[in-house]
């Protein structure tokens, strides 16, 4: 894959994987690490994206503490491991009265004030977690990413 598809891809993603936590608050975490980082890579890792070769660090200042980690070690004696970012869905299952408001208009033709209440409904929704976007790791650098069965966010499939 090549670098404008890995940015597209991660840069998309980044906003509903990583919640309220910022960049900016990840890297000050990791301040000691990210100085031997090169102005390009520092840049790169600040705005959420991710490539080949990053290390533990980096991804996490790019995505943010991942939902689940796998460790895999492999027949060669290699290590994989897999970050998880779990993909957060809601749908509404149901729909449920959660007050009534009070109406008052006046009738003109008749000369009376009419009063009424009508319902006032919300949405009841359930939330679940899916498969989302992994970070594959060999020996503590990064060697791909791949998204769930529905594949990544639709503006990440656009290519630069």
């Amino acid at each position: 894959m090549n670098s404008q598809a890995w940015r597209g891809i991660l840069a998309a993603g980044i906003v509903a994987l990583t919640g309220c936590e910022s960049t900016q608050s990840r890297l000050k975490e990791r301040e000691a690490t990210a100085r031997g980082w090169s102005p390009v890579t520092r840049e790169r890792v600040t705005r959420g994206e991710i490539k080949p070769g990053d290390d533990y660090d980096m991804v996490y200042v790019a995505l943010g503490q991942p939902g689940d980690i796998e460790t895999i070690t492999v027949r060669d004696g290699g290590v994989l491991t897999i970050w998880n970012y779990p993909k957060i869905v809601q749908r509404q299952i149901s729909e449920e009265t959660v007050d009534y408001e009070e109406i008052t208009e006046f009738d003109v033709r008749t000369g009376q004030r009419l009063q009424y209440r009508i319902p006032v409904r919300e949405g009841v929704y359930e939330t679940s977690k899916q498969q989302g976007l992994q970070v594959i790791f060999r020996d503590g650098l990064v060697t791909s990413v791949r998204w769930g069965r529905n594949g990544p966010p639709a503006a990440a499939s656009e290519e630069n």
